[in-house]
Formats: structure tokens, C-alpha cells, sequence
């Protein structure tokens, strides 16, 4: 079976990846905003109806100041008497036309009272207890009012009223000496009713106190009225002061307990409504009502299975008032449903997630499970490779199904263990060439040792009656006493002279025992070089010889036994010298001997070269005893040769460029030095 391709695989788990992460975020990214719009539609209509209840209650509680601020200008301007009760009930009845106040009045210092009432029917009655009046002070007539204001019949009549007035609309304001808002307080007539009153003191001259004026609002009214404006919402609005004293409701029936003279106010906490008390609980966990001016209406609460949006805000600073307006608005049942859909993206959203890393696990494995295989069976081939096995086998047994760049990794492998497998085999068929050419070395050196310690057993054997000899003759040569006969001279010259021939012979042999053992290391070959010209250098200046030099400046290292080249090539220049004193140079130029140094390829080449007659039989040239010289010993060239096979190096001999013999010098060059 074949496997499927890495690249399609992982375009395809990528692609599969992304596709889900980016449908997970985007959907979650919609139903996310699309709540947040939903949530934010419903924030801005919560607060349009906030803003509007807010308005008209504004307008309502600005009735009672302007109310008073006309009144008061009335009596300042000498256009509305303080005795004339007459005049003042027709005033205030048409000051109740206009504005939707519950209650006007006037409380003298004396304790005379005048109000005109607005019923919760709608009608309107006259409240006087007055020193004129029919019934005398301490008996309050309320009076039916006309369709044009006047007095009507007397409806009834209330007994025991105080002399002087004790109520919070007038004992407060008196004691502010200024335009006030009371607190709510209960009437003395009536007191299941519970009102607020904006009131102004009135002054005569010297400051004297002459009673009160005010507008009340009942607080009954302002109910219905909240209930009115609220009507088309679900949920309610609450007005409370900062203690938590509810001061009118959109629910009826919230404001206060009990009946008549039982009539109390009650707390938030402490009504009933089931909504209102989770709205109140969760107030409490945000502070409660002391501590915020506003709460963002983001707020919800839960309530039989629907959510309210919660607000809270101050109210009443304009007016003087220190009030809070809370509200508790249903969201639309297409926010509630953004909600569920917003959970079930979330959801979903996880879900792809989590179908993402798995897949990425699966890829994963899928890649690794080979690989990790691979990984085992190649370290299992380094081991047989580190044991010198030279029967090597790889085998992958990748699983199916994995990736087609993965099996060409393990065949490509498996043919690189094959041709491993030959390399090794003929490495070994190298080396065990290798070591039989060693072996053959080793017989030709140790031939060669041979040969060179016989000979040096020779040479030493010979060079004892030959020193004796050579002594003698030169001591009779040079004795002054008695002279020789001419024959017998001559005879002692020749023995002198052949003797000290056969100790240069023996003196080459000599040198050529020292070429069989060398001590290698690492030289620049340009200084052996320089030191044998060095060396030589007095003898060739001697003969009128010309030095070329070429490349002797070069550092070209070796490795070798300087002592031996630089014996070689000495060698060399005395041969090239010899040449160049018998023969003469080939042509009508200088006697010229030419010294290089180059590296050619992995070689170092040192050549020595002169314009003389050059070889005459260049296949005889090295063999040991071979000479083309009338007095040459034949081991001069089988030196330099020995010297090169030491240093696994290579002889070759021909023509030069100046017309003479050339002999060049070929050395392995050393390997470079490893960078630290």
C-alpha cells in the first residue's frame, strides 16, 4: 500500500486546523458581538427610558418651585393678600390647571391654614381653617370648588385642629429661613396621606415671620403617576432616598403599610415584590445604595427564567433632592436568546478546539511513530557499523500508511547502508593490498639493511690495512730525507691516490647505511634547500658555476628527515657540478646549475637541472654503481633515489630547459596543520 504524501497530509491537517480554530473564534467572535450589540441595544434602551422617566420627573418636581417663586413674587408685589383666603383658593385652584401638583397651601404664623387639594379622582377641594371662617378657628372645612374655581358646599368638617402648625412642611421650612424641600411627612388631616412639600418662608418687615407657602406632592399621585409612565415596560421603577426609604413606586402599593393613622413608610428591604428583592440583593453585593452615584445597566438579575437589566442612579441633585432612581427593565427575548446562542458558540467553539489538538496529536504520531522507527533501526545499523560488521542489514519495517518522503528517507538509507556495506568490503581489500605491499617494503628494506651492514663490515674490514696503507705511502711521500727513485715515487703516488678513492667509496657506502633510517617530521623543504646551497655554495663559486634559484621563498612543507634531503641534494649539485667541470656546458653560455621548488597538486617537486652534456643512458642511470663519470663512484643517484623511497617519494630524471640533465625530486606534500 502506498503512503500517503507528507506534504498533502499536513496541507490537509493544517488547512483542517485552521479552518476549525478561525470557525471557532469567528463564530464565537459573532455570537459574542452580536450579544454585546444585543446587550448594548438593550443598555440604551433601559437608559432611554431612565433618561425619560427622569425628565418628567424633573418636570414634575419644577412645578412646585415655580409654583412658589409666582406666589411669592404675587405677595411681594402687593397682588395676592395673606388675608384674603378668597382670592388665595381661586389662585391656587388655577395654579393647579396648569401645573400637576397635588397641593397648595398657606400656613399663617398664627396657625391658620388655607389648601387647595387635588382628589385622586381628579376633583378639587378647599381646606380652610381660619379666624373668619363659619366654623371658627380649630375646625378645618373642606368645601367642593366650582368648575371656575369658586367655593362650593361644605363637604366636611374636621375638629381639632392644632393652633399652631406642627407639621414638617412648616416646622422644617421655618427653621431653614429659606426655600426648602421637607422631608415626606404625613398629613394631620389625613394622615394616610404621605407627601413631600417645596415650601418658602414669608417675611414682613424686620424680618418678621408670617407663615409659609408651599406646593405639596402627594406621594399617591406620584405612584400613579410612575405607574402611568412604566405601564408599557416590564419590570418597575422604585424612587428611594439614600437610607433605603421607599419614596414611590410603579407597583402600586410598595410606598407604605397599613391604613389611616397606621400609615407607615417602608424600607427596599423590606417590601415584598420578589423581583425587587433579588434586584435589591444584588445592589447589596455591588455596594449597596450608599455607595455608587450610578450603576452601569449592564447589571443583570434572573428572575422566573428571565433576565432584568438592573440600574441605579442618582437623581434629584437639581432640584435639591437626594434621591435614587432604580430600575429593573426584562431584556428582549432576542437578547436572552444571544445569550443561549453565545453559550452554545462557546461550546462549539471548545468542541472545534479540541478536534484541532487532536488532530495535531494524530498528525503527529502519524509523523513521529516512523520517524522514531527509523531512528531505532539506524542506530542499530551505527552499532554494527562501530563493530566492524561487514555484513550490514537494514531493515526499516515502517507501518503502513506512513508517509511517502518518509519510506524514500528509509530507501534512500537502506541503498546508502548497501553501498556502506561495499565500501567496507573494499576497504578491507585495500588494506590487506596495502599491507602486503608494507610486507614487501619491509623485505626490501631489510635487504637493503642487509646489503648496507655488509657492505659497512666490508668497508670496515678493508678501511684498516687501507689506512695503514694509505699512511704509509703519504709518509714516505713526504719524508725529505732520503729522495726516492723517480719509478718508486710515481708507484706511491698511484697507491696514495687509488687508496684514497677506495675511502670515498667506502664513505658512500657509509652514507648510504645512514638513508636506510630516517626520523620523520614536519619541514619547509624551501630551507633543506636553501641550507644545501648553503653547503655547497663555496665550491660552485669556486668553478665559476651561475645559481638560478626559483620558488625557494615558498614555505612548502614535508614530512622528512632533513639531515638525508639535504644529503640528497647535495648529491645532486656535486654531480651537476662534476658534470659542468669535465664536460663543460652544451652550448657557448655560462655554466649554469638551476635549483626549483613548486607544488603541483597534492606534491611538493624540488628540481635540480644544469646546461651541461645531460644523461647519456637515462635507463641505467640509477642503478647503483652506474656511472658516466671517468672517476664517478656510481652511488650518487642510488643515494638520492634510497633517500626518496624512504620518504615515499618518487625520482625522475631527464632533460632540462637549459639543454643538461634535470633531476626532480617529487615529495607527498604534508597534510595542512588542523585549525585551533
Amino acid at each position: 500500500m502506498r503512503g500517503r504524501g507528507l506534504r498533502n497530509r499536513i496541507v490537509w491537517a493544517t488547512s483542517l486546523q485552521l479552518l476549525l480554530v478561525s470557525g471557532a473564534v469567528g463564530g464565537l467572535a459573532y455570537f459574542s458581538g452580536q450579544r454585546g450589540g444585543f446587550g448594548l441595544a438593550e443598555a440604551y434602551r433601559q437608559q432611554d427610558a431612565i433618561t425619560d422617566l427622569s425628565e418628567q420627573l424633573s418636570g414634575r418636581l419644577a412645578a412646585p418651585q415655580l409654583i412658589n417663586s409666582l406666589n411669592v413674587l404675587a405677595i411681594q408685589q402687593g397682588q395676592l393678600s395673606l388675608n384674603d383666603f378668597d382670592a388665595m383658593g381661586q389662585r391656587f385652584w388655577s395654579q393647579m390647571q396648569l401645573f400637576p401638583v397635588g397641593y397648595i397651601n398657606y400656613g399663617s404664623v398664627r396657625g391658620e391654614f388655607l389648601g387647595v387639594e387635588r382628589l385622586d379622582s381628579g376633583a378639587f377641594v378647599i381646606n380652610e381653617d381660619a379666624f373668619a371662617s363659619p366654623l371658627g378657628k380649630g375646625t378645618m372645612g373642606v368645601y367642593a370648588m366650582g368648575a371656575k374655581g369658586q367655593r362650593g358646599a361644605l363637604l366636611e368638617s374636621i375638629t381639632g385642629m392644632t393652633d399652631s402648625h406642627e407639621e414638617a412642611w412648616y416646622v422644617e421650612t421655618v427653621k431653614a429661613g429659606q426655600a426648602t424641600w421637607s422631608s415626606i411627612y404625613q398629613w394631620e388631616d389625613k394622615p394616610e396621606v404621605l407627601a413631600i412639600a417645596f415650601n418658602q418662608p414669608l417675611y414682613g418687615p424686620g424680618r418678621q415671620l408670617l407663615g409659609v407657602i408651599g406646593v405639596d406632592f402627594v406621594l399617591s399621585q406620584l405612584n400613579t403617576w410612575l405607574e402611568e409612565v412604566w405601564k408599557d415596560r416590564n419590570g418597575f421603577a422604585l424612587i428611594v432616598e439614600r437610607n433605603g426609604m421607599v419614596v414611590a413606586s410603579s407597583r402600586p402599593g410598595l410606598t407604605s403599610t397599613g391604613t389611616g393613622s397606621t400609615t407607615k413608610r417602608v424600607r427596599l428591604d423590606q417590601l415584598p415584590d420578589p423581583l425587587v428583592q433579588a434586584t435589591n440583593r444584588r445592589l447589596q453585593e455591588l455596594g449597596g445604595l450608599a455607595a455608587p452615584s450610578s450603576l452601569a445597566s449592564t447589571q443583570t438579575v434572573q428572575y422566573r427564567g428571565n433576565t432584568y437589566l438592573v440600574g441605579l442612579h442618582s437623581w434629584g441633585q437639581a432640584e435639591k433632592l437626594d434621591w435614587l432612581l432604580i430600575t429593573a427593565l426584562r431584556s428582549d427575548q432576542i437578547v436572552q436568546a444571544s445569550q443561549r446562542h453565545a453559550l452554545i458558540a462557546l461550546l462549539l467553539s471548545l468542541g472545534a478546539v479540541a478536534t484541532a489538538v487532536v488532530v495535531t496529536i494524530r498528525v503527529s504520531d502519524w509523523l513521529l511513530a516512523p520517524l522514531e522507527l527509523l531512528r531505532r533501526r539506524c542506530q542499530s545499523a551505527s552499532e554494527q557499523v562501530g563493530q566492524g560488521d561487514a555484513n550490514l542489514v537494514f531493515e526499516a519495517g515502517l507501518p503502513k500508511g506512513s508517509a511517502r518522503e518518509i519510506e524514500a528517507v528509509s530507501q534512500a538509507f537502506g541503498a546508502l547502508m548497501e553501498r556502506l556495506t561495499q565500501a567496507l568490503r573494499q576497504l578491507a581489500e585495500a588494506i590487506e593490498r596495502e599491507r602486503l605491499k608494507d610486507a614487501q617494503t619491509v623485505l626490501v628494506l631489510e635487504d637493503k639493511l642487509k646489503s648496507s651492514l655488509q657492505a659497512a663490515a666490508v668497508a670496515h674490514e678493508i678501511n684498516l690495512p687501507l689506512s695503514t696503507l694509505l699512511l704509509n705511502s703519504k709518509l714516505l711521500l713526504d719524508q725529505q730525507e732520503t729522495p726516492l727513485p723517480t719509478n718508486l715515487n710515481e708507484h706511491l703516488q698511484a697507491i696514495a691516490s687509488n687508496a684514497d678513492e677506495v675511502v670515498t667509496t667506502i664513505e658512500k657506502m657509509r652514507s648510504l647505511l645512514r638513508n636506510v633510517q630516517t626520523h620523520h617530521r614536519r619541514l619547509n623543504l624551501a630551507n633543506v634547500a636553501r641550507s644545501a646551497l648553503l653547503y655547497a655554495g663555496p665550491s660552485l663559486k669556486a668553478a665559476g658555476i651561475t645559481v638560478q634559484r626559483e620558488g625557494l621563498e615558498a614555505s612548502l612543507a614535508v614530512l622528512g628527515d632533513a639531515a638525508q634531503i639535504q644529503i640528497a641534494v647535495v648529491n645532486l649539485l656535486r654531480n651537476a657540478l662534476e658534470t659542468l667541470e669535465t664536460a663543460g656546458p652544451a652550448a657557448a653560455t655560462p655554466a649554469t646549475i638551476a635549483v626549483r621548488l613548486q607544488s603541483e597538486g597534492d606534491a611538493v617537486v624540488l628540481s635540480v637541472a644544469d646546461n651541461g652534456p645531460g644523461f647519456q643512458a637515462p635507463q641505467t642511470a640509477l642503478a647503483p654503481l652506474e656511472t658516466s663519470k671517468a672517476n664517478g663512484s656510481g652511488l650518487g643517484l642510488f643515494v638520492v633515489q634510497t633517500t626518496m623511497e624512504n620518504h615515499r617519494g618518487s625520482l625522475a630524471i631527464g632533460r632540462s630547459s637549459l639543454g643538461g640533465a634535470e633531476v626532480r625530486l617529487i615529495f607527498p606534500a604534508a597534510p595542512a596543520l588542523p585549525i585551533t
